[in-house]
């Protein structure tokens, strides 16, 4: 008795665990499997991009990203370029700047890590990178050869130019550029004291180019690199950092986000709960939570009007 009880039971459980087998997967992806929205990037305009996560933070929503500042990442002030500013933001920052003597030799300068020993111990800050590469150069494992360098009256030049040297200081740099290129390999690279100066820089590349253009899109996460041209050679290139942040908050158990940058891009998100696949929410309120929003971070809620926004219900929370 016993054993036909256990052959009925086995025969009945066989069809349930090829039903679970084939649309278990399926049942359980409609718990997890929630509805989203989201929009394509777009340029709100000018925003002041310290003041609106500010804001953010001070209301209780939710910031991530590039800020707070300090620890984030480094780069240089544009200082007063009208041109930097008006494209990428108050914000953006100049990550490095490249003059190149011919297609294969460039200088190079970052912002780079630099330590320094105070009463309180060592300190770790930015400092200014300068490096000298060649690509011709064929072995990457041997020191750059001072045949290599380019000519001594170009390299002081451009060492004025970038610091504002005096061509005492800039040849007492080159040298020491040159000595360290003896215990380095494939380029040469030393730390200044001193910061670019930015807008001299910029003012050089803008006056003897004829042609610049941008080397990447812009938008979120992006690192545009403007190139400048003469004669359709490379003259130089800067690149740019453009912070961007996450701000998240919440309303009826659903995420509303906005990604923006220094530069004003901006793109929005909606996150349903698990298990919401297939619901919606109707226009007028998720348009209504997000011009709240943008009025709590100081910016202009009519913005909103100028996202399209698209439905999906394949987003896993």
């Amino acid at each position: 008795m016993n054993k036909q009880k256990a052959i009925l039971i086995l025969l009945l459980l066989i069809p349930l665990l090829l039903v679970l087998f084939f649309f278990g997967p399926f049942l359980l992806f409609s718990f997890v499997d929630s509805s989203w929205y989201y929009s394509e990037e777009v340029d709100i305009g000018h925003l002041d991009y310290n003041s609106v996560l500010t804001n953010a933070e001070n209301v209780g929503y939710e910031v991530e990203g590039s800020w707070p500042w300090l620890g984030n990442f480094s780069g240089f002030e544009p200082g007063d370029v009208p041109e930097v500013r008006e494209r990428f933001g108050s914000a953006a920052l100049v990550e490095n700047i490249r003059l190149n003597y011919d297609k294969n030799s460039e200088l190079m300068v970052i912002a780079c890590e630099n330590e320094s020993e105070t009463e309180a111990g060592t300190r770790t800050g930015t400092g200014t990178c300068v490096a000298i590469s060649n690509l011709s150069h064929s072995d990457p494992e041997s020191p750059l050869q001072l045949s290599e360098f380019p000519p001594d009256v170009w390299m002081l030049e451009k060492f004025g130019l970038l610091f504002g040297l005096d061509e005492e200081v800039s040849e007492k740099y080159l040298n020491v550029l040159k000595k360290a290129a003896q215990n380095q390999t494939w380029d040469a690279e030393i730390q200044v004291n001193e910061s670019p100066d930015f807008p001299a820089v910029y003012a050089y590349l803008m006056e003897n180019s004829d042609k610049s253009d941008y080397g990447s899109s812009l938008g979120i996460n992006a690192y545009p690199t403007e190139v400048f041209l003469k004669d359709g050679k490379r003259l130089g290139s800067v690149k740019y950092f453009v912070p961007e942040a996450k701000v998240t908050a919440y309303d009826n158990e659903n995420r509303y986000i906005v990604e923006l940058d220094a530069s004003g891009k901006v793109r929005l998100e909606i996150v349903m709960p698990p298990g919401s696949s297939g619901d919606t929410i109707p226009e007028d309120e998720y348009q209504a939570v997000f011009r709240e929003i943008f009025e709590e971070m100081g910016l202009s809620p009519e913005a909103v009007d100028s996202f399209e926004f698209f439905h999906s219900s394949s987003r896993i929370w």
